[in-house]
């Protein structure tokens, strides 16, 4: 090699340097990127032994006000006499909540009140309140001892009778559950957080498209279907709930629940890990419930807990022993051309919006209220379901796609945020499958002890009016036009011919689950008498021949 070949390798070597130099912080950023995969498994296995890590400590399900802290083994060992287990001794900085009841609204201030508190000045907090009996990361995993936590873990306490909540973080932040049992054993399903007010997610790699099929043919074979139609949903004057009246068809089948089938069998043990409840008896699915919705069809908002006192004869205080609804997943077995979603009316779409694979579509307000108009009545309900559904948080249905939501807060409060729906279906048919799940199982989680069906029946030679309190609902043609109506307690149901009053009914559920009521053949007998005479000949009329279905 000449002179020149050597001038012209040491220029070549000294930019090397030169740009190693200037980029070097770059270069290291590569090189940990490109060693993460093989490095990560040693890593783990050291930090899980180191004696000091670093973790913050959130109340169950909050993902602020969380404390930062080094946790200590030898300092846990220290005190594990003394406060107990891991649980115990965390609860001593952050102040956990118990169960919700009936009357701890006070408690709940001074809860709220603490968390204003500093860190510094959490030696003066009074936790005597509550002490939390499990520790969960946010990976969603069972900490039993100080080795299954690494340095940098996000931990959950969560106290006695209350269950582990997913926790927001923040918009599409994700966390993979892998199955435990099951067909879908080893298979991964990815939890993507949604809003938290209600807390909702999206759920990936649930189901499978076989076992989408199977649940459709299911719903076929047993009858299943969509009613008429629904109407818009009242609050019970009693308890203060939202509550539905439900349009069906007498003839139509009852709702189709699958509790036997191999793949509702699995589809409920799945969503009891997805929750991570599969090894807490407690803690139970109701049957899968099998849904199909055919054009104009939907389902009012409406709410998947009862309020306390609100249901008669049950108990639902969770200190005392009771129950009540804490999660619902719904499935989308298909497609649907347009409309269909799960609406959430009470809660906007997030500012940032949602990813656009599934947010709302462009021009979605004005092309679906253009195509609802086209169906619907101006001022009639569903019209009103599609000014929301097509403004507010909603879940387009996806095939393979599936929304979990809480009903409750993470003190099992309920959530009146989580009034949820189904919006009209404009164009294709739209199947489904709902799964509820329930604080203790119990053979009523999902019996509302104020719900009933009313038949209406009209034998007279004239067309009648039925009213739902003053809200047009049906017309019932002459000479035995008969229609059917989910309702509850204390709804109040109007007959009229033109604007004359023949029959007001208040619905009583404790006189059984079924009932008819006819149209009086003599009209002005039946106006001239007060309401409650009224109501009490329409019980006379009581009949267990109704055929309803309920649009869930």
């Amino acid at each position: 090699m000449g002179t020149r070949g050597h001038v012209a390798l040491a220029l070549l070597l000294l930019s090397a340097l030169l740009l190693t130099y200037t980029f070097r912080d770059e270069l290291q950023a590569a090189h940990d990127a490109l060693q993460l995969t093989s490095e990560h498994r040693p890593l783990g296995r050291v930090d899980r032994d180191a004696p000091v890590k670093s973790v913050t400590v959130f109340r169950n399900g909050f993902s602020t006000g969380g404390v930062e802290m080094e946790l200590s083994a030898a300092v846990l060992a220290t005190k594990r006499a003394q406060a107990g287990d891991l649980a115990a001794y965390l609860s001593q900085f952050v102040a956990v909540e118990g169960p919700f009841t009936s009357d701890t609204a006070a408690t709940n201030e001074r809860s709220d009140a603490k968390d204003d508190i500093d860190d510094d000045d959490v030696d003066d907090v009074d936790v005597a309140r509550v002490v939390a009996d499990r520790v969960f990361t946010g990976r969603g995993e069972l900490v039993q001892t100080f080795s299954d936590v690494r340095s940098g873990d996000v931990l959950y306490l969560v106290a006695p009778g209350l269950s582990f909540m997913w926790p927001f973080v923040a918009l599409g932040h994700r966390v993979v559950v892998t199955l435990e049992t099951g067909p879908n054993k080893g298979e991964p399903v990815v939890i993507e957080s949604i809003s938290e007010t209600p807390r909702t997610f999206r759920l990936h790699q649930f189901f499978r498209d076989d076992e989408a099929d199977a649940l459709i043919q299911q719903t076929r074979q047993r009858g299943g279907g969509g009613g008429d139609g629904s109407q818009p949903s009242s609050r019970d004057a009693g308890s203060g709930k939202h509550r539905m009246a439900s349009k069906t068809k007498a003839r139509s089948g009852e709702s189709v629940f699958d509790a036997v089938s191999d793949t509702a069998v699995n589809m409920r043990k799945r969503v009891l890990q997805v929750l991570l409840l599969g090894r807490d008896s407690d803690e139970k699915a109701a049957d899968l419930e099998l849904l199909q919705y055919q054009p104009k069809q939907a389902y009012v908002p409406h709410d998947d807990y009862f309020l306390v006192g609100a249901a008669h004869g049950f108990r639902l205080d969770l200190p005392q022993g009771g129950s009540d609804r804490f999660a619902t997943v719904f499935l989308h077995l298909s497609d649907v051309a347009r409309g269909g979603q799960t609406v959430f009316p009470l809660a906007d779409m997030p500012a940032d919006g949602l990813p656009a694979e599934y947010g709302h579509p462009l021009h979605a307000a004005q092309d679906y209220g253009a195509a609802g108009a086209e169906l619907f009545e101006p001022g009639s309900p569903q019209m009103d379901m599609v000014r929301s559904c097509s403004t507010k948080l909603a879940f387009y249905p996806s095939r393979g796609s599936a929304v979990l939501f809480y009903g409750q807060k993470p003190n099992g409060e309920p959530d009146p945020m989580s009034l949820y729906g189904g919006c009209p279906v404009i164009e294709g048919v739209k199947w489904g499958a709902s799964l509820r799940v329930g604080k203790r199982h119990r053979r009523d989680l999902d019996v509302d002890p104020l719900a009933c069906s009313v038949t209406f029946t009209n034998p007279t030679s004239c067309a009648v009016k039925l009213y739902w309190s003053d809200k047009l609902m049906s017309t019932l043609a002459a000479n035995g036009g008969s229609i059917t109506y989910n309702s509850f307690s204390k709804h109040k149901w109007v007959l009229k011919a033109g604007d004359r009053v023949l029959l007001e009914y208040i619905v009583d559920a404790t006189d059984g689950e079924k009932r008819t009521v006819t149209v009086p053949l003599v009209h002005k007998d039946a106006t001239n008498q007060p309401a409650a005479s009224v109501t009490d000949q329409a019980k006379k009329r009581l009949s267990t021949n109704a055929d309803t279905k309920d649009e869930l």
